[in-house]
């Protein structure tokens, strides 16, 4: 479906008291049109060059029209804050195959025009002097007023421009080429093509109803699983040098092979997503909203868990050295996300957590202080930044699970939600092979051994190993010549050629209920929670269970797993308190 994509630059250090009445009445006449399926729009009040690179990406194929509002001059834009440089935006709008305009509603925009222009931008309107703010709004209202009862892009800049002349002489220029525009100084709008048919422009005069995509859920998904974690797995191996043979191999046991190289939480979510379930309520191996929410929450737990080795790695560093510094942002953000309402866990983003984890480690002042614990997770770190489609896939289902955490999916569109949102995951997982290289297990109880004939003790851990899925959890004992934590959930790499075991502890930020019940009540070995949210008036933190994000949350609070509280609020203060970054005009 199209897109009608609007940028809003509300800035701290310059505010335009006007900008917001646009924003909110463009939005007002084009919403009735879009609730008829005519169009999308997207619509970012605070956007940044992130965001704008992301979105753009996302909707590479669907964006029809590109409007900008806010500060501006010659060769950039004024993003939050932050400066944009026309070049780079122009040539991601040039790979946009399905955009018809681009509005940029600044002061001083024409330096931009000939770079879009040469960029395979149909047309452009533009500014080239500083630009009223009230006169700026005018002009917008009323063009996307015109255009939204059906007028053409040409009849629509003229509107535009009778409102904006009401409190003001405004001189106006249209032209194919950017030649002999007169007097640069003279305050004047221009619209800009590189042929007349593009001013007969016009938004859609139709609904759009979304085709039903012809594709099997779970084969994309599947086949990907397959080459990703076959490196990993003696089972996938085996199955592949049979299947090369020429011997069948069923559906049901390349399903299992691939649950049993993951750790138990991803491999349950994605049993859900994989294993039919004809006859029950729960399948969603079928085109649905609730395979829709199954597909959001797959991702959600893969991305927690990178986020919580990040913190948990974090918390070992500061604790091993003091000295470690915290950039300001990154503390910021860690704060708010100990500290975020169970209103923002839906549509938490938590790569921008792993971001800011990140660059604590990569800070000048911390060069060599850190290695990584999974050092996969530093080799896939530049992935958003060079990989288009790991960073779109990543961005499409953040922004599925915020449209999920709101409502309104209408039935017509899960079928194409549902084909991108398996595609975004196996794009996901196609990286993240790694992952069955790492186990994680719960620690019940730490004996010492200590026998005369030994010089020094070892420490037997009685573990549950979160993996297996299929076959049961694995209980078993660890023996090491250290102790770790009680209480603990270990994520643990075998011994490699190096013969040695490592550990990091995850801690409080998965947490195994059991291990702090007398008597678990049930007969499961283990019973994974993950870190959800803060209550600030209880001041108790709160999970959830793993398996089952739906079922009622566990409280963390003076009164219930005390220890696990005090974990946290000792993390927390070791971070220090959360002092912003002074604002830059």
């Amino acid at each position: 479906m199209d897109v009608l994509f609007f940028a809003y630059a509300h800035s701290s250090a310059s505010p335009l008291p006007a900008l917001q009445e646009e924003d909110d009445k463009v939005y007002s006449m084009l919403t009735p049109k879009a609730l008829q399926q005519h169009y999308l729009i997207h619509r970012d009040a605070y956007t940044t060059r992130q965001k704008i690179r992301e979105f753009l990406i996302l909707y590479r194929d669907n964006i029809f029209l590109f409007s900008y509002s806010g500060h501006a001059g010659g060769d950039k834009l004024l993003l939050a804050d932050e400066l944009s440089r026309a070049g780079g935006l122009a040539q991601l709008l040039g790979q946009c195959p399905n955009l018809k305009a681009v509005i940029l509603n600044g002061c001083s925009t024409r330096g931009q025009v000939a770079q879009l222009l040469e960029c395979g931008v149909p047309l452009v309107i533009a500014t080239s002097a500083p630009v009223n703010d009230q006169s700026a709004k005018d002009f917008a209202v009323s063009f996307f007023q015109s255009l939204s009862l059906g007028d053409t892009i040409e009849r629509a800049f003229e509107i535009g421009i009778g409102a904006a002349s009401l409190g003001a002489s405004i001189e106006v220029h249209r032209d194919v080429f950017l030649e002999n525009l007169g007097d640069p100084e003279a305050p004047l709008w221009g619209i800009y093509y590189k042929g007349r048919e593009a001013l007969g422009i016009h938004l859609p005069e139709k609904p759009q109803q979304a085709s039903a995509p012809d594709f099997i859920p779970n084969e994309k998904l599947i086949a990907t699983l397959l080459v990703a974690l076959e490196g990993y797995s003696e089972d996938l191996e085996f199955l592949a040098f049979q299947e090369k043979k020429g011997k069948p191999v069923s559906a049901s046991r390349k399903r299992m092979a691939i649950l049993n190289c993951l750790p138990a939480p991803v491999a349950e979510h994605l049993r859900k997503l994989i294993t039919p379930m004809r006859d029950s309520d729960e399948g969603y191996d079928q085109a649905s909203e609730g395979r829709l929410k199954q597909l959001s929450r797959t991702y959600a737990i893969i991305t927690e868990m990178m986020a919580f080795i990040m913190l948990a790695q974090l918390w070992e560093a500061k604790l091993e050295h003091d000295e470690l510094a915290m950039p300001a942002k990154s503390r910021e953000v860690i704060h708010e996300f100990l500290h975020r309402p169970l209103l923002q866990v839906g549509s938490y983003d938590y790569i921008e957590l792993v971001r800011s984890i990140r660059q604590v480690f990569e800070d000048d002042a911390n060069q060599g202080l850190v290695a990584f614990f999974v050092p996969e997770l530093e080799e896939i770190k530049e992935l958003p930044y060079n990989n288009d489609d790991f960073m779109a896939a990543n961005f499409f289902l953040n922004t599925l699970r915020r449209r999920l955490s709101i409502g309104g999916i209408a039935a017509e569109e899960v079928p194409a939600l549902c084909l991108r949102a398996e595609e975004s995951l196996a794009e996901i997982f196609s990286h993240l092979g790694f992952m069955a290289e790492y186990t994680l297990a719960s620690i019940n109880d730490i004996d010492i051994e200590k026998y005369r004939h030994q010089l020094k003790p070892t420490f037997r851990h009685n573990i549950v190993r979160l993996i297996d899925l299929l076959g049961g959890l694995d209980q078993t004992d660890l023996v090491l010549e250290r102790f770790t934590d009680n209480r603990s959930i270990l994520l643990i790499k075998e011994p490699g050629m190096e013969g040695k075991l490592k550990e990091l502890n995850l801690s409080p930020f998965i947490i195994d209920k059991h291990a702090f019940e007398t008597d678990a009540g049930d007969t499961e070995v283990a019973n994974i929670y993950f870190f959800s949210h803060y209550e600030k008036e209880k001041d108790a933190y709160y999970f959830y269970r793993a398996y089952n994000p739906d079922e009622e949350l566990l409280a963390a609070s003076n009164q219930q797993l005390v220890i696990v509280k005090a974990q946290l609020d000792a993390f927390f203060q070791l971070l220090g308190p959360a002092n912003k970054e002074p604002e830059r005009s």
